[in-house]
């Protein structure tokens, strides 16, 4: 009968320790943005926030927690959350009888999303294809014939295909850019540091900027070499020698 009483009184105090104060694991955040942290307690009469700290350095020490029902919150502002890095909170709730404390990490990153494995096969999978689009069209360069010219220089002979040239080239260098960004947007959102991520970006920008003047150069270029070709394509079949 003893032990049938104590192994009751054993079971409701197991009981009583997991109901009193629910420790939760919090996902990432996003940096930038509102924060809530919280503690759920079922039977507390207080809870505070002892210590907040951010990437090493505190923000907050002994803060008092919203009550909403057994939810307890602090919200902190996004000003104070501007770089990917580590939240900590550390608290201390309870009642006159009990108290329960500990800490609760919160990791911020630029999305507010984890790097997971499914994540980085994705990401490797669509780079590893775009770079497998962008050497298959360099080499297709090499199959496009190009305008037959004799010794002099002079065009004897106008390919049509030779038309195709400039638009592969431009799809390649869409291909190209659409690499830079996938890499920049994932160094941005993923690594610890954001300098390699920064530095990605400068060089999508500059690939962007880069186009206002490319883009107008190489319809005019396009459109000289069809008046061009179309030129030279009429003499050649009205049997004009060049030498």
């Amino acid at each position: 009968m003893g032990k049938k009483v104590n192994f009751a009184v054993f079971f409701m105090l197991v009981f009583v320790c997991f109901s009193f104060v629910s420790a939760v694991e919090l996902s990432p955040k996003q940096i930038g943005e509102d924060l809530e942290i919280y503690q759920e307690c079922n039977n507390c009469t207080y809870c505070n926030f002892t210590r907040v700290t951010y990437n090493g350095d505190t923000l907050f020490s002994n803060v008092e927690a919203t009550e909403d029902g057994t939810h307890y919150y602090y919200t902190i502002g996004g000003g104070n959350i501007t770089d990917k890095g580590l939240l900590t909170y550390c608290y201390n709730c309870g009642n006159a009888v009990e108290k329960s404390t500990g800490c609760i990490d919160v990791p911020l990153t630029y999305n507010g999303k984890s790097l997971t494995t499914e994540t980085s096969i994705l990401y490797i999978a669509l780079i590893c294809f775009l770079i497998f689009i962008f050497f298959l069209l360099i080499m297709s360069l090499q199959s496009v014939p190009r305008d037959a010219r004799d010794e002099g220089g002079f065009v004897v002979d106008v390919s049509k295909l030779a038309y195709l040239r400039p638009l592969i080239m431009g799809g390649a260098w869409i291909v190209l850019t659409a690499i830079v960004f996938i890499a920049s947007s994932v160094a941005t959102a993923y690594l610890d540091t954001g300098i390699l991520g920064s530095f990605i970006f400068w060089i999508f920008t500059f690939m962007m900027l880069s186009n206002l003047i490319i883009i107008p150069l190489s319809i005019i270029f396009m459109i000289q070499r069809i008046a061009l070709s179309k030129e030279m394509m009429g003499l050649v079949e009205r049997g004009v020698q060049f030498s």
